[in-house]
C-alpha cells in the first residue's frame, strides 16, 4: 500500500473501508485463535487483482477549483455532466451506489474488473448477512472484508491518478484532478506545500505537510479543493464535500 492515505477523499467509501477493516481484523483475529487450536485449519490468504492506472488527461484543461473543472460544474447532475463530452459515456466503477466516470481521455471501462469489484461486494452483503461463527465461516468473513477494503483502496487510487468524476443518486460528488489540471493560483500536482501554503495563505487554507490541506470554495456550501501531500509534494488533487 502506498505511504499515502487519502482519508478525506471519497468520505463515504473511507468510513465504510475502515469499519470493513476493523471487522476484518477482529475475525481474522478469532481465526487465528481457532487456528492456533486446531494446526490443520489454513486462513486464507488476502488477495488483490492488478490495478491499471494509465494517464489521463483533459485536452484544455481550465482552472480547478472555484466553480468545477473544465465543462464540469459544482451542483451538476450527472445527466448534464455526460452531455459535455468532458467524460466517457460509461463508468468505470458502478458499486457502492456510486457511479464513477473517466475524463473524455482516460481509461476505458474495464468491464472484467467492474465483474470482480461487484463479486466483491456480494461477498461482503453475504458476510454482512450470514449467522456462520465456525473457524470457516470467519476466515471467509474476512476475506471478504479484506478484499473490498482493498478493492475500495484500490479504486481511490486508480481514481486520484486518472482523474475524473463520481455521481451519487445522479449529481456530482467529487471531481478528481487529472495531471494537467492547476488552480486559478497556479498550483497543481507535482507543485511544492511551500508553493501552495504561499498561494492560499490567509485564504482558509487548513491541514499539514502529513496529511495534505483543504481549502474551502467560497459559493459552494461544504465544498473545499482538498490537496494529498506527499513528501512536500502535492500528488492529488480534488473537489468534493
Amino acid at each position: 500500500m502506498s505511504s499515502i492515505y487519502p482519508a478525506r477523499m471519497f468520505d463515504g467509501e473511507i468510513s465504510l473501508k475502515t469499519t470493513r477493516a476493523c471487522a476484518a481484523v477482529a475475525a481474522l483475529a478469532a481465526t487465528a485463535a481457532l487456528a492456533a487450536c486446531n494446526p490443520g485449519t489454513d486462513t486464507p490468504a488476502v488477495s488483490s487483482p492488478p490495478v491499471s492506472s494509465p494517464s489521463a488527461s483533459v485536452a484544455a484543461p481550465s482552472y480547478f477549483g472555484s466553480d468545477g473543472y473544465g465543462k464540469l460544474t459544482i451542483g451538476m447532475s450527472e445527466k448534464d455532466a455526460l452531455a459535455t463530452g468532458d467524460l466517457r459515456t460509461d463508468p468505470v466503477s458502478t458499486v457502492l451506489d456510486k457511479n464513477v466516470y473517466s475524463f473524455a481521455d482516460g481509461p476505458e471501462p474495464d468491464a472484467k474488473q467492474m465483474a470482480f469489484d461487484e463479486k466483491i461486494e456480494k461477498a461482503v452483503e453475504a458476510a454482512d448477512k450470514s449467522t456462520d461463527t465456525s473457524a470457516a465461516g470467519s476466515a471467509k468473513a474476512a476475506k471478504a472484508y479484506a478484499d473490498s477494503t482493498q478493492r475500495l483502496y484500490d479504486r481511490l487510487i486508480a481514481y486520484l491518478t486518472d482523474g475524473g468524476a463520481s455521481f451519487t443518486k445522479g449529481k456530482l460528488v467529487s471531481i478528481a484532478a487529472d495531471k494537467d489540471a492547476e488552480t486559478e493560483a497556479g498550483i497543481k500536482r507535482g507543485s511544492k506545500v511551500a508553493e501552495l501554503k504561499t498561494a492560499y495563505d490567509g485564504k482558509g487554507l487548513t491541514g499539514n505537510d502529513k496529511d495534505g490541506y483543504e481549502l474551502p470554495i467560497t459559493g459552494h456550501n461544504g465544498w473545499r479543493i482538498r490537496f494529498e501531500a506527499d513528501k512536500g509534494t502535492i500528488k492529488y488533487m480534488s473537489l468534493g464535500k
